[in-house]
């Protein structure tokens, strides 16, 4: 027990340590420690915080969702715990049960719910561990190849663990458009709750490379009646009739534009209109995905409307500085489904429509692509993502990261002439902003070692607090 202790207040000293000499936030080396001399730690998690734990998982929009439904409950005065700045392997969930403890190891959150993003390869082993009373599954899209392999690996090991009768107390939350999802609802042991979109205006008719080839059980191609983007929408089987399920939670009546999305929630037979700062389709789905959980805690549509903030600046996902009276927003980009979500969520035409010189606006992008392990190592999928759409729809181009070359070589194959290239980080943010006009915005499209690196230098330079005083 006396070792117990010890190891906690170790890593929780090193974790204040990290946060006060600004080095990290301590979500990472913490946890690491604690679980090379405590593994049991997750069963203590799993037992402390028993039928209140929340997890989150997907390819894409894990991050953005937390934070989302992290920021709803804690606006209505619920006590969370959560790993909400994406630090999601083991070591992650770990470092954010610390602030559940006291200085000195003991559990003092009784009444706080934990909130918990897990990357998508270590979400059967760790749901097994500690048994979540809700679990939310986003969606599933190709993504680091090297790692994952295809995305029928990840789909077979959650069909398997989920479909297993631990979870019989278990909510499962999900997205019906994404039909590579349908078949771990379909075994799960537990309730389904099912949210998604019904907007027919935002069809997407467009070919695109990174859309699926799936196959019901039944042997035949799954097809489309709408399809939003990617292989998500209303899909169905037009042989054994397995279907898309109608969500209890969905968005319709989606506005956007360049600086923000709103839609109309219904559910329940309630409705109510949201905006967010957080542009594209994709920002839609992760709301509604964390509304879809509220709703299903007893919460009501009241509590939605007083929790959820239309600001929605998370840790490196469409975060916004202000440096030389420019708007600097951050993107995260690490697959081809996610990076074409947020070309189209900046290229739509009535974004850029200017009356009094009616043309469009073109884009200020950066765009700094690295290959280091969370990042993958392969960078080939750049070839599957629509950089002819944004070349034509951009105006300066600078081009940063450790595959600098790789990048470039691809806007030449899209025919754009006029690329800088700068691999240095500062000398790329002094190239872009001494390029770009005043009172302009500026959009960086970075993988994630990129946006690390990148989102720290311009808290830095901006001032912002560190990102776990301005998120607690």
């Amino acid at each position: 027990m006396i070792y117990k202790y010890f190891v906690f207040f170790l890593a929780i000293q090193i974790k204040s340590l990290l946060r006060i000499l600004r080095i990290s936030g301590g979500t990472a080396l913490p946890g690491l420690i604690i679980e090379r001399f405590y593994p049991k730690v997750l069963d203590e998690l799993a037992s402390n915080f028993s039928k209140k734990i929340i997890v989150i998982s997907g390819t894409n929009g894990k991050t953005s969702t937390t934070n989302i439904l992290k920021n709803i409950v804690s606006n209505n005065h619920i006590s969370v715990i959560s790993n909400y700045s994406g630090s999601n392997l083991k070591r992650g969930i770990i470092s954010a049960y610390l602030d559940s403890l006291n200085t000195f190891g003991k559990f003092v959150k009784n009444n706080s719910l934990i909130i918990l993003e897990i990357d998508e390869a270590i979400l059967p082993e760790i749901c097994e561990k500690i048994r979540p009373s809700t679990i939310l599954l986003l969606n599933l899209f190709r993504d680091q190849l090297d790692r994952y392999g295809e995305i029928d690996k990840i789909r077979e090991k959650w069909l398997l663990t989920f479909s297993n009768t631990m979870f019989e107390h278990s909510q499962l939350h999900i997205n019906a458009d994404d039909y590579l999802l349908s078949d771990v609802a379909q075994n799960f042991a537990g309730s389904v709750h099912y949210y998604g979109v019904d907007d027919p205006l935002l069809e997407d008719k467009s070919s695109d490379p990174t859309i699926e080839n799936h196959y019901c059980h039944c042997g035949k191609k799954i097809s489309h009646s709408v399809r939003y983007y990617a292989h998500v929408g209303k899909w169905q089987c037009d042989d054994c009739g397995n279907q898309r399920i109608i969500p209890t939670t969905i968005a319709t009546n989606i506005r956007q534009d360049l600086n923000s999305v709103t839609f109309n929630l219904n559910s329940k037979n309630e409705s109510h209109s949201f905006t967010s700062s957080s542009i594209g389709l994709f920002s839609v789905y992760n709301a509604v995905a964390a509304f879809s959980i509220v709703l299903n805690l007893g919460m009501k549509m009241e509590h939605l409307v007083k929790g959820f903030s239309s600001e929605n600046n998370v840790f490196g996902r469409q975060e916004a500085f202000i440096i030389d009276q420019k708007r600097v927003k951050l993107f995260l980009v690490k697959n081809p489904a996610g990076l074409n979500q947020v070309i189209y969520a900046l290229t739509q035409k009535n974004h850029y429509k200017n009356t009094s010189e009616n043309k469009l606006k073109k884009l200020n992008i950066l765009f700094a692509l690295n290959n280091r392990v969370e990042d993958g190592k392969d960078v080939s999928w750049i070839y599957d993502a629509d950089i002819e759409r944004l070349s034509d729809h951009t105006n300066l181009l600078v081009i940063s990261g450790i595959r600098a070359d790789d990048l470039a070589l691809r806007f030449v194959m899209s025919n754009r002439e006029n690329i800088m290239i700068e691999k240095d980080l500062k000398n790329s943010v002094k190239l872009i902003l001494s390029k770009s006009p005043p009172n302009s915005d500026i959009y960086l499209l970075l993988t994630y070692s990129a946006m690390m690196k990148y989102r720290k230098y311009f808290a830095k330079i901006s001032g912002s607090k560190p990102f776990w005083v301005s998120s607690t």
